[in-house]
């Protein structure tokens, strides 16, 4: 075999280690990083010490109104579930990739990865009101004050998800 072929074999290998991974980080939702976010630090890793992450739990939970989500959701139907179909992103699977996450991570990696073939084509309130109908669809409750597009204030609210068993 010439070096064409053992380059050949030698890429299959990889590509095919890279699969079988079992390094994925299932708070990372379908895969995707958020921008700008630092995943969370241990510290006091060393035997008999406490690991600290950094907590969201003094946040409070974020509001939306009922016009955002339903905004969202026409929005949602148009746009996001033809790649996104019903289940992809409710429930456990959402609960566990951001319950208790800043609203800004959501809208960050929404407004700047969404949707795929047109990454941050869709205006500031629509990407709003795309993440207000996800919230609600998971059980957060809608309110009478308003996402707003503040990095500032999408940082100092964190997403609440009620379990429908709660």
């Amino acid at each position: 075999m010439g070096l064409r072929g053992w380059l050949s074999v030698g890429t299959m290998w990889v590509l095919v280690a890279a699969c079988g991974r079992r390094d994925v980080d299932p708070r990372i939702p379908l895969g995707a990083r958020v921008l700008g976010a630092q995943p969370p630090v241990l510290r006091g890793a060393a035997p008999g010490k406490t690991i600290a992450i950094p907590s969201t739990a003094s946040l409070p939970a974020a509001t939306y109104t009922a016009e955002q989500a339903q905004l969202g959701k026409q929005i949602y139907e148009s746009t996001c579930a033809r790649c996104h179909p019903p289940g992809q992103l409710d429930g456990e699977t959402f609960e566990v990739g951001w319950n208790e996450r800043r609203v800004f991570d959501l809208f960050s990696l929404v407004s700047n990865t969404m949707p795929q073939d047109k990454p941050g084509s869709l205006s500031d309130d629509e990407y709003l009101g795309v993440v207000a109908y996800l919230l609600q669809r998971n059980h957060v409750p809608a309110g009478t004050v308003a996402l707003r597009a503040d990095t500032s204030a999408l940082k100092s609210v964190r997403i609440d998800v009620k379990s429908v068993s709660q």
